[in-house]
């Protein structure tokens, strides 16, 4: 079966892909899932923080993941895509809350869940709390969200961002508006990247 092909995300300026790839995700007891994925950085709010900091605070703040499934082999005839997403959502949790371990952060915990609507299907996103311990001392909370869903392709997208004021956190004084962007802000374009995903 060929790959599956590459999601189309919009996002905003100052966002730049900074991986792209496909790879074997998980196993199901009957086919392996393979996912094409494309991940973005806020690059504009990194580069800020790190210009206002000393030393230079130069790590991913926020992020953004889209992936696109197939099934090697396909789904049996017959096989309702809803009967495999439980499979798709589970294991793609657990991969998400290690990919937050991985990225520094600590006590990972589940949190509220969020109905939408993307291109029309229905779509229930789940958050994820944490923190992350910085070089310098300070502790950044941060909030995640994965959500998982079916229409014609089976999609997993995945996202993070600061859960306070980078200028609270980080005890800046008179930062300018990019560092003191309220969590509500980088809830709602995480949301809007994930109504243009298709």
């Amino acid at each position: 079966m060929a790959d599956p092909r590459y999601p189309i995300v919009e996002v905003s300026d100052g966002w730049e892909l900074t991986e792209e790839g496909v790879e074997t995700l998980f196993e199901l007891p009957t086919m392996s899932v393979r996912g094409a994925s494309r991940r973005y950085e806020d690059r504009a709010g990194r580069d800020g923080l790190a210009a206002a900091t000393d030393p230079p605070h130069d790590e991913t703040l926020r992020f953004f993941a889209a992936t696109r499934l197939t099934f090697e082999p396909g789904l049996p005839p017959g096989t309702l895509p809803a009967s495999v997403l439980p499979s798709v959502r589970q294991q793609a949790r657990q991969r998400f809350k290690q990919r937050l371990r991985d990225r520094g952060v600590s006590r990972v915990s589940r949190d509220r869940s969020e109905r939408l609507r993307v291109d029309g299907s229905r779509v229930r996103a789940r958050s994820y709390t944490g923190t992350v311990d910085t070089s310098g001392g300070y502790a950044l909370p941060v909030e995640g969200w994965l959500a998982a869903w079916h229409d014609e392709d089976f999609f997993v997208v995945t996202g993070g961002y600061p859960a306070e004021r980078l200028a609270d956190v980080f005890g800046l004084e008179g930062a300018g508006e990019l560092l003191s962007t309220p969590p509500r802000v980088y809830r709602d374009d995480f949301f809007d990247f994930l109504r243009s995903v298709r």
